[in-house]
């Protein structure tokens, strides 16, 4: 099963209202390990934005999460922050669905890792997977190895204008974009091409994919030139020449 390099956390749902005596009511957790591609297809909304004004929604109890849950978790810590859409890829925002909320196995609300040794903390642009229930916006899963966004270390306005797909299709296959500025970071790149090709072809279309794919091999790293032409021949069906 393929994996990203992207955060990580999501099939059927209960509506998130307020519940009795003030109490908030839960969704029901469900957890999902799918690679990008299938994210995509599944998501009902794909958006470029950020979270902020984050607060606690509530604690829950649990006695174990459905599988593919966290082993040992027994209380999920819910939260909430105002959702800021700078573009979307796919689907449609409402005006009543600019809350996000979703679960963590942890206390503190935080979405992603702040700290300074992790490529995390420089990530610039972040592309979420969402869909919309009770009045919120929601993580596609959960938990379980998919992923709440893939971010990205350039700005979101950085290069030539683009349509909001062809943009992220583009920072996919840009090692810079991907934190790829040493070659060991490039290194971890090839390893991680695998996992976001197939999202890259759906979003620039196979040939301009091939093409820019093709161009990797050409930038002197190896493990960077071995990985593109393993997944064109192995996924595309084509050469790297």
């Amino acid at each position: 099963m393929r994996t990203g390099r992207a955060c990580l956390f999501a099939a059927t749902w209960i509506v998130c209202v307020t519940g009795y005596a003030g109490r908030p009511q839960f969704p029901a957790w469900r957890g999902g390990s799918v690679s990008l591609d299938i994210e995509w297809e599944r998501a009902s909304i794909v958006a470029v934005g950020d979270v902020d004004n984050v607060t606690d929604y509530g604690e829950q109890p649990v006695n174990g999460l459905p599988w593919p849950g966290s082993v040992g978790v027994d209380k999920l810590y819910w939260c909430e922050g105002d959702f800021q859409v700078a573009a979307t890829l796919k689907g449609s925002l409402t005006s009543r669905a600019k809350k996000y909320l979703w679960p963590s196995p942890r206390p503190g609300c935080e979405l992603y890792e702040h700290d300074p040794d992790l490529i995390a903390s420089r990530y610039e642009t972040r592309v979420w997977f969402l869909r919309e229930e009770g009045g919120f916006l929601r993580p596609l899963y959960d938990g379980g190895g998919a992923h709440y966004f893939v971010g990205f270390c350039a700005a979101w306005d950085d290069g030539a204008p683009l349509l909001p797909r062809q943009r992220v299709g583009v920072f996919l296959l840009t090692p810079f974009a991907n934190c790829a500025a040493t070659a060991d970071e490039t290194d971890k790149y090839a390893r991680y091409l695998e996992n976001i090709g197939d999202l890259a072809c759906i979003l620039l279309g196979k040939e301009e994919c091939v093409q820019r794919i093709r161009s990797l091999t050409h930038l002197g790293n190896a493990s960077l030139r071995t990985a593109a032409c393993d997944y064109l021949k192995g996924q595309q069906y084509t050469s790297c020449e």
